[in-house]
């Protein structure tokens, strides 16, 4: 049979949006994923302590082998460096210090870190080169045990909750990382849970060990734990270290707050949200750190690096006024199909009035991991199968009944048809007169989904058999469908005002399936599918032209370039029967 067609574009357009970001911000993040993997096989050394000492230290002499080999420690070296840079630079940039709280604790976190981290690779790695001590694991439990315990300890949750909330921002981003989120929260509390739990074994053992040496006089106990004092000259350059990294820090906070004080005699201008207030700016930052300046409520998922999109705005007026979008900005726009007048709010620097919509509601209280997952608050990029059913020639018998007829008539087809397509997974997604449009979507993606909708377009054509029966006396004529199904990416959210705002779809696979509705129509079948949603459903193809009443034509289609493949069934049922026979069948 043929084979389907990739069905993985929202995962792989999310994967490319989590690359999205100017040069320094690519560098700044693969250098984190870089310190973030060592330490967390760090870790997970220490946590073998709960194992033994020896075991602790022979998987310490393969993973050493490699961070303390000449490309390793150029690699570590280099990523730590670039690091710290690019987190000063970023620093130093910014415009204010106002951001989402998740952002300010892993900034702070981050920046604690070097003066923590410097005395650990001083008595470490330093040492190692210094000196030729061996740096092993009885070396550190002896010089942290049990006085440096606090520290190393605090030294490690900071490396670590810096780490996860880092990934997590990063990540989240990912429809993938969504779903297998609450699995990866075990390791994210049980991995440095286990390490300082190894450590303090290892510490509780050196501790008998040596109290066992001077009361039996075993010298050869208390050998393997006997460490030499460190270097005076090592030492020293601690506090040189430290203190570079303290004027590093203080230079990036000196340069906000110089560029705040400039900004009391710039010259301002007015930047007018839309529904909301009007504040007052300067040239230089961006639409984003406007709002958070003046506290106007902005959805930024990504925490402005231009990753997400979901800080866009409309730019109502003023729109000469902002700086020309960058490429950075141009491929987000490009990816999400943005008209010329949509930008993005962190990218976004305005040097005159201008007025703008925040086109994801602000006002809501959800998380910004909700504004991703949930479409009641933003919309959300998705692939979906859509199920158009109208009710054909329907207009003629409305007109020989009274109003209240035909809205009992109506009713009770809605009610048939919405009750199967719920028990089949999918959900109303609008009414159009006497038609409905159906929508289904599934976790484990549109193969799933199409199946759900031919299976429902099944027991629809079931049910409205049976409400043709019940109201047989009611009708002159039974009641007849026409249903168009296809399956493409679309923008799913609520849209409207107020009370009437509704879940709806946006995108050319809902013309495209209301399309292929009216073929059904035009050729007196009940069912037109697309070859592509029956192929990703698993219905084999390949054979349906033998079964009386099917066939595959590929016709030309209202508003779509190339000419598309379909399926013409009699009744929804013949083909809805196909899903329960294997795919190569």
């Amino acid at each position: 049979m043929r084979e389907p067609p990739p069905a993985g574009r929202p995962d792989a357009e999310a994967g490319a949006r989590l690359w999205r970001g100017s040069l320094a911000q690519r560098l700044r993040l693969v250098s984190g994923l870089v310190l973030f993997a060592f330490a967390a096989t760090h870790f997970a050394n220490h946590a073998l302590g709960l194992v033994g000492l020896d075991t602790m230290m022979d998987v310490a002499r393969w993973r050493t082998a490699v961070t303390r080999s000449i490309p390793g420690s150029l690699v570590l070296g280099l990523a730590l460096l670039a690091h710290v840079a690019f987190s000063l630079v970023w620093l130093a940039e910014r415009r204010t210090l106002r951001m989402p709280p998740w952002e300010a604790a892993q900034t702070l976190l981050g920046f604690a870190i070097p003066f923590l981290l410097v005395p650990h690779i001083l008595g470490t790695r330093i040492t190692s080169l210094v000196d030729g001590t061996r740096t092993n694991y009885a070396y550190v439990i002896v010089r942290i045990w049990p006085d440096g315990m606090g520290f190393q300890t605090a030294l490690l949750l900071v490396v670590w909750l810096h780490g996860c909330l880092g990934l997590h921002a990063w990540l989240r981003l990912s429809p993938l990382y969504r779903r297998i989120a609450p699995l990866l929260a075990v390791p994210a509390f049980g991995l440095p849970a286990a390490a300082i739990a190894g450590i303090v074994t290892q510490g509780r053992l050196m501790e008998r060990d040596l109290v066992l040496a001077r009361r039996f006089d075993a010298p050869d106990l208390g050998a393997r734990w006997q460490v030499p004092p460190l270097d005076s000259a090592v030492a020293a350059w601690g506090d040189t270290v430290t203190g570079a990294i303290y004027a590093a820090v203080a230079l990036a906070f000196g340069l906000v707050l110089i560029r705040a004080a400039a900004t009391l005699r710039a010259r301002r201008f007015g930047v007018t949200y839309v529904g909301g207030p009007t504040v007052r700016s300067q040239e230089g930052p961006t639409l984003l750190e406007i709002s958070r300046a003046n506290r106007v409520p902005h959805v930024s998922v990504c925490g402005g690096r231009g990753r997400c999109s979901t800080c866009r705005v409309l730019v109502v007026s003023g729109e000469e006024s902002l700086s020309v979008p960058d490429a950075q900005e141009a491929a987000a726009l490009r990816a999400i199909g943005a008209p010329a007048n949509v930008r993005l709010a962190c990218q976004a620097k305005p040097s005159g009035d201008v007025a703008v919509i925040r086109i994801l509601d602000p006002r809501r209280s959800e998380s910004a991991d909700k504004h991703l997952a949930n479409t009641d608050v933003a919309g959300i990029e998705r692939e979906v199968a859509i199920l158009f059913i109208d009710i054909r020639g329907f207009t003629p018998l409305s007109e020989r009944k009274l109003p209240f007829d035909v809205v009992f008539i109506l009713n009770r087809f809605f009610e048939a048809a919405g009750r199967e397509i719920e028990a089949a997974g999918g959900w109303i997604g609008g009414y159009a007169g006497d038609g409905l449009l159906a929508l289904f979507t599934h976790p484990d993606g549109i193969g799933p989904a199409c199946r759900a909708s031919f299976a429902a377009a099944g027991r629809v054509d079931a049910a409205g058999g049976e409400l043709n029966r019940q109201l047989a006396a009611e009708l002159p004529a039974a009641l007849r469908m026409a249903m168009g199904l296809h399956a493409g990416p679309l923008v799913l959210g609520r849209l409207g005002y107020g009370a009437s705002r509704g879940m709806s779809v946006i995108g050319p696979a809902v013309n495209l399936a209301s399309r292929l509705e009216s073929l059904a129509k035009a050729a007196d079948v009940q069912l037109v599918a697309s070859e592509e949603a029956a192929l990703r459903a698993g219905i084999a193809v390949d054979g349906l032209q033998e079964i009386p009443g099917l066939r595959i034509e590929t016709v030309a289609v209202r508003g779509v370039a190339a000419a598309l493949p379909v399926i013409y069934a009699p009744r929804a049922g013949d083909l809805a029967g196909r899903l329960h026979r294997p795919a190569s069948a």
